[in-house]
């Protein structure tokens, strides 16, 4: 053999050699990663368990909250209908009852609610001049 067909052979050798070290240097690195990899998974999984279990008894507690405000605000609504309506009823009968009396009875009632507020004011002055000194 010759020369260069021995340094080649030589080179050769040296060059798988150390992509051999090399393979094997990244294959543990890689092996490290993967297994810190795992434990990160496995500690994500163990922590975050609970806490997508409370995110989800949140959301049905949230969506629970939401049911009741709509059932609630569809009963506000039909009280608020039922207001408006007993509120048309009084305006309703009491325009019937001004149309009715109106021109007549309330001039009076107002002449006899002054009459009873004068009565009061001159019997409490009537008692206290009875009163003995």
């Amino acid at each position: 053999m010759n020369a260069i067909g021995v340094a080649s052979l030589v080179v050769l050798a040296v060059v798988s050699v150390l992509w051999t070290v090399l393979l094997v240097a990244v294959l543990l690195e890689l092996r490290r990663a993967s297994w810190r990899l795992q434990e990160f998974i496995r500690t994500l999984e163990l922590d975050l368990r609970p806490v997508i279990q409370e995110a989800r008894e949140g959301i049905r507690t949230a969506a629970k909250a939401a049911q009741g405000v709509a059932d609630g605000t569809a009963r506000l609504r039909g009280a608020l209908a039922a207001v408006e309506e007993a509120g048309e009823n009084l305006r309703a009968t009491t325009g019937v009852i001004r149309a009715v009396f109106g021109s007549r009875l309330i001039p009076v009632a107002g002449v006899l609610a002054g009459v009873r507020a004068g009565v009061k004011t001159l019997w409490k002055r009537y008692g206290r001049r009875r009163e003995p000194s």
